[in-house]
Order: structure tokens, then sequence, then C-alpha cells
């Protein structure tokens, strides 16, 4: 019952605003798990299947660290250059991390697939491109140097 009363008392606007700003990340992140946890029968075999393989690779994770760095972009356009800069590298690293997460689940768990060091360069090609995008739109939209 205690418990209960603590938890009424906790400042749910910040927690709100938290969790609402992470949706389109998450939201990509949940079709990206999805993606790679299909049996590798269920996408169609296309020449040349590496190039295209290492395009979607790169297409999702620019979205997923796109997405995941536009629900907070309110707060990050009130922040010094210091801290828009610590903001971008940290949704890099998750980024990248998620990345070699999913690369390491494709390896161990999921049916007809196997892990790629490959797709997980592809995967960091595609966290810096989508990053350097929203870097781009945020200082052509505030004209200050990001």
């Amino acid at each position: 019952m205690q418990l209960l009363t603590k938890l009424r008392s906790v400042n749910l606007p910040v927690l709100e605003k938290l969790t609402r700003n992470i949706y389109p990340g998450l939201f990509c992140g949940i079709v990206i798990l999805i993606l790679t946890g299909l049996p590798g029968s269920c996408f169609p075999r296309v020449k040349p299947a590496i190039g295209l393989d290492k395009v979607a690779h790169i297409a999702m994770y620019a979205g997923f660290a796109f997405m995941s760095i536009w629900g907070y972009r309110e707060p990050f356009g009130k922040k010094d250059k210091k801290e828009k800069i610590k903001s971008l590298i940290i949704t890099f690293l998750i980024s990248i991390l998620f990345g070699a997460l999913t690369e390491i689940m494709q390896e161990t768990i999921c049916y007809q697939r196997t892990g790629s060091v490959y797709d997980f360069i592809a995967d960091v090609i595609g966290s810096l491109l989508g990053i350097a995008f929203f870097a781009f739109l945020q200082k052509k939209k505030n004209k200050i140097a990001v």
C-alpha cells in the first residue's frame, strides 16, 4: 500500500514527456527487431543480395537513429552546443549497441539467420547517416551550429 502512495507522488508530467518522446525510436526499434527475427526464407533472394542487404541495414539504422533523436527535437533545440553533441553521441552509441545486439540475436537465437560483421558495419554507417541528417535539419532550422 505504501508503494502505491509513493508511485502516485512521482512527478508524472516529466515521466509522461520522457515516454512520449521515446515513441518514434521505440517504434523503429520494434520494427527492426521483427524484421531481424524473421527467418531468412521470408525474404526474397535478389542478386546481388550482398548490396541490397547492406542498403537495407543502412536504411533501417539511419531511420532508427534519426527517429530516436527526433522524439527529443524540442528539448534538443534548447541545449547549448556541448549538450547537443553529447545527445548526438549518446544516440549514436545506443544505435550501434542495438545493431550489435540484433546481430548477436540473429547469430544465436534466430532461425535461418546469421549475424554478420558486415551487417554491423552497415548498421553503424546507417546510424551515422541518420544522426547527420538530424543534425543537418536542426542546423538548417535553427541556423546555429550543432
